[in-house]
């Protein structure tokens, strides 16, 4: 039997093609000047009801044009699989409650502005650097003591994905994978 050198090769070249391009299952890119940027998936001390810091940053990273953020949906892997987009492990950025420099528009976010989803209880801010902060407090029974990320995945691989943050807007979807073994926030 006779092995076509040129024919291996080719099949070869076109495998590792194929391989390479496929979606990462860590993160995707998929909404429109929208990008996570960080995952605060852990509060510093014990998971409690009044210790809830867990945020999910989003940036706009349009140069120029603001980006109507209205009906934002952040879920956990848990609140996805269960097509979940009330209650538990989820937080759908109402309109009007996003806070705003004076004279701007309550369900935009501006070119290159950085919006905070917090998972607790708080008061909706513009801190000094400009991050733009919303709050959704969940109840008790949400996550671990309200507590809703990285509440889930194979705990026995540290270098595995744990859990996973989807955030949609309209019909375009994001997500990031995190694992708990890194510290407080993915990056």
């Amino acid at each position: 039997m006779r092995i076509n050198k040129s024919a291996t090769l080719a099949a070869a070249v076109l495998t590792a093609a194929v391989l390479t391009s496929g979606t990462p299952t860590s993160a995707s890119a998929e909404i429109a000047n929208l990008s996570i940027t960080a995952i605060n998936y852990n509060s510093y001390g014990a998971d409690t009801v009044t210790n809830n810091t867990e945020y999910v940053e989003v940036k706009n990273v349009h140069a120029t044009d603001a980006v109507n953020v209205k009906d934002l949906l952040v879920q956990d892997a848990w609140a996805r699989g269960r097509d979940k987009t009330t209650g538990c492990n989820t937080f759908r950025l109402a309109a009007g409650v996003l806070p705003v420099a004076a004279g701007g528009n309550a369900d935009e976010l501006p070119a290159g502005a950085v919006l905070r989803l917090h998972m607790g209880a708080g008061t909706p801010a513009i801190d000094r650097w400009g991050i733009r902060h919303v709050y959704r407090a969940m109840p008790a029974v949400c996550g671990y003591n309200s507590n809703v990320f990285n509440n889930s995945g194979p705990k026995n691989n540290r270098f595995a994905e744990w859990d996973r943050v989807w955030v949609t807007l309209g019909s375009d979807v994001e997500f990031k994978g995190y694992n708990f073994s890194f510290g407080y926030v993915a990056r």
